[in-house]
């Protein structure tokens, strides 16, 4: 409807002006109703504190990942032909014996020379060969020897386990490998002292066990060369 003038009548049809400013408000209001979720979901996200994921668990010690041929051991060649440390904790019980052997073969391979050269205690037989169980003649030792041997063995055995089985524990010595006591004075601990120490020790179980068969044999001593004759 138009009036004279031209205008519409909206005043005189109040359903149609109400009609008219309700769809001007809900044009006006509709852009910020569609965006107000995504603004609050962004800002319920900036809220969020970052979740910390949990703290990785210590890695193992190497005496409980160690195999054969993996290099932790020194003088690692990798034969094991049998499989016979084909487990960490089999590859563990065998260098430890091989330590404790190869470390007795290396005193017994200086000592055993040297006592028939210096025939020291006069307890070597008459023939001029050491003692030993091929040999006979350890029932002339002194049994204060004997008793200071094992006390020496006991001591030493004692310190052994209790770093293998005491402090080997993984908070207090997580780097133990089989043969460590701890004893090093002089600070020379190395990758290659290690390796020196068990190689030749191997040999020394070589000859060792070449010196107690050559004598039971021959009937004669190594040296045959006494100082003291």
């Amino acid at each position: 409807f138009k009036e004279p003038s031209g205008r519409l009548a909206l005043s005189s049809h109040p359903i149609m002006a109400l009609s008219f400013a309700s769809s001007t408000l809900a044009f006006n209001i509709a852009p910020s109703a569609v965006f107000a979720p995504s603004r609050l979901a962004a800002v319920r996200m900036q809220e969020a504190a970052p979740v910390d994921a949990p703290p990785a668990p210590p890695p193992l010690p190497k005496i409980k990942t160690m195999m054969v041929g993996d290099g932790t051991l020194a003088g690692d060649m990798g034969f094991d032909p049998l499989q016979l440390a084909d487990s960490p904790d089999k590859l563990a019980f065998y260098r430890e014996a091989e330590v404790k052997h190869a470390r007795l073969a290396m005193l017994a391979a200086f000592g055993w020379p040297v006592s028939e050269i210096t025939n020291f205690g006069g307890l070597l037989n008459g023939d001029g060969r050491a003692p030993s169980l091929l040999n006979g003649g350890l029932g002339n030792v002194n049994g204060v020897y004997w008793g200071a041997v094992v006390a020496l063995a006991v001591y030493w055995e004692k310190f052994g386990l209790d770093q293998q089985f005491g402090s080997k524990d993984v908070s207090k010595s997580p780097d133990y490998l089989p043969g460590m006591l701890g004893f090093d004075p002089l600070g020379a601990d190395s990758q290659g002292m290690r390796a020196a120490e068990i190689t030749n020790g191997r040999v020394a179980m070589v000859a060792i066990t070449v010196f107690a068969l050559e004598e039971a044999l021959t009937r004669a001593p190594i040296f045959p060369i006494n100082l003291l004759h």
